[in-house]
């Protein structure tokens, strides 16, 4: 009985993960393996292609064309795919003590989640849909506040939707 309760009270601690506003970065021995990928459920059911697309059977490399679409052709967006080859190379500028960087280290940004928002890799840590706003982009734009980060190399991204078409096969198009 006393084994069960202790099993038990593992398995809650676990799913109950970090309380809000603790530290939810996951430590990684290693750097995720490329290309890194992130998936959503993409919120608009019925899309309107605006320019003729090309539609691929899979978004890997490795892909064949299964149809080509004219602009204006409706589809259902079914999910959105974030392929990652080479994070983008942050170098920090000023010291962020809550994260233990020091000017002149270096993160990498992998996902690009919007607002600010992207998933990085520090110091040995993933830290998923963090804010990035303390970035200044290689044009300058980007940092909202606390500026301390600057992009000094571009990594190589692709943006894919999954479809289903109006004859009812799914595919891929790359996303510009």
């Amino acid at each position: 009985m006393r084994y069960v309760f202790s099993v038990h009270l593992l398995v809650f601690v676990v799913l109950a993960g970090a309380p809000a506003g603790q530290d939810q970065s996951a430590l990684m021995p290693q750097h995720p393996a490329l290309p890194a990928t992130a998936e959503e459920n993409w919120v608009m059911k019925r899309y309107k292609i605006e320019h003729a697309t090309s539609i691929y059977e899979t978004w890997m490399t490795k892909r064949k064309k299964i149809a080509e679409l004219p602009a204006s052709t409706i589809v259902s967006g079914l999910r959105k795919l974030s392929v990652v080859y080479e994070p983008d190379v942050v170098t920090i500028t000023a010291p962020m003590p809550q994260l233990g960087l020091n000017a002149d280290d270096t993160i990498f940004r992998y996902t690009v989640e919007g607002e600010g928002f992207a998933d990085f890799w520090i110091k040995g840590r993933w830290y998923k849909e963090f804010d990035g706003s303390f970035i200044t982009e290689q044009d300058g734009n980007g940092c909202s506040k606390n500026c301390s980060g600057k992009v000094t190399k571009v990594g190589r991204k692709e943006e894919w939707s999954n479809v289903r078409l109006q004859d009812g096969r799914e595919g891929w198009f790359r996303d510009f």
